[in-house]
């Protein structure tokens, strides 16, 4: 169970309304609402992944803390919440290196891990993925194997892989390798390579669905993620599953969006948080990625490497 932790006006639906030169124009929420997931972690003995932003941290230092000595595990949401689309390999690893710092500097963690925001991991910006590894990254949880207008790698695998980058500019240039091309590979060692924890999905009807969290857990009725969960766990794949601050916030101030941005927002506030302690409650144990590696390492190893090019 991850939390990517933003605060309401950091979303991206608000990005051209409200964009950073205004965010403190906005009465800020995420300490009052990250406060409510962990006493509701803590009341169900459960402990999960917190992807925080570095802007958060500089504003709230006692936030990091705060999660780390809860028992979470402290991941890296960038700084600024900026699509990748927006950044270049360079002001990327700028990006990372700025929120990692700060980060471990007031979580007292090692951070490993890292999540996209808007999952904007994909062909387009497959180039973040060497920034990833090149920077001492263990895991990524950013490829979305689902169909959406603004991110997701459809053919992507459902399960913990290996994640490359084709840099070429040949859109054609390498398939996803098989299982038994992965483990012909063998050369690079678990730590050269760049461990992709994708979000759950539900296969049905020949596509994926996604239903790991977030609008896809406000909108749509509660039983889309149980038959997920219960689809993973009959495959004995994991289920990751992500979170908001704001998702439980209702009270919030309403940003000046568009139809469709406030039909995404703001739908299902109100019932979310009884949502979510419905799933705490479910069968399994919700522990953080960092706690589940090993496992997830394996996993990869069965399923090989996914190859990042150009087209799909």
């Amino acid at each position: 169970m991850s939390i990517d932790v933003e605060d309401y006006f950091q979303i991206e639906a608000a990005y051209q309304a409200v964009g950073p030169d205004r965010w403190n124009d906005w009465p800020s929420r995420v300490e009052r609402n990250v406060d409510l997931l962990l006493e509701l972690f803590a009341r169900r003995g459960q402990h999960g992944t917190f992807f925080i932003l570095g802007s958060v941290a500089k504003r709230f230092p006692h936030i990091p803390k705060q999660i780390a000595d809860a028992g979470h595990e402290v991941g890296s949401h960038g700084t600024m919440h900026d699509r990748l689309h927006r950044l270049n390999a360079d002001t990327f690893r700028a990006d990372l290196a700025e929120s990692r710092k700060v980060l471990q500097d007031t979580s007292g963690q090692e951070v490993i891990g890292y999540r996209a925001p808007t999952f904007s991991v994909t062909r387009a910006t497959r180039w973040a993925v060497d920034v990833l590894r090149e920077e001492g990254f263990v895991y990524d949880s950013s490829v979305f194997p689902v169909v959406h207008p603004a991110y997701g790698v459809p053919d992507a695998p459902n399960r913990p892989y290996w994640l490359k980058a084709d840099s070429s500019d040949d859109a054609s240039a390498e398939a996803p390798a098989t299982n038994d091309e992965a483990a012909s590979l063998g050369a690079p060692g678990d730590a050269d390579r760049l461990l992709e924890i994708p979000p759950l999905t539900w296969r049905t009807l020949g596509r994926n669905v996604a239903v790991a969290g977030g609008g896809y857990f406000r909108l749509l009725p509660l039983w889309f993620m149980k038959r997920g969960l219960a689809q993973a766990a009959l495959e004995r794949r994991p289920a990751v599953l992500y979170f908001h601050p704001w998702e439980f916030d209702p009270d919030m101030p309403r940003l000046p969006l568009g139809r469709v941005g406030r039909i995404r927002t703001y739908t299902g506030l109100a019932s979310a948080e009884s949502k979510l302690e419905h799933i705490m409650t479910q069968p399994g144990d919700w522990r953080p990625i960092r706690d589940c590696l090993d496992d997830y390492r394996r996993i990869a190893h069965d399923t090989g490497e996914y190859t990042l090019t150009g087209a799909a």
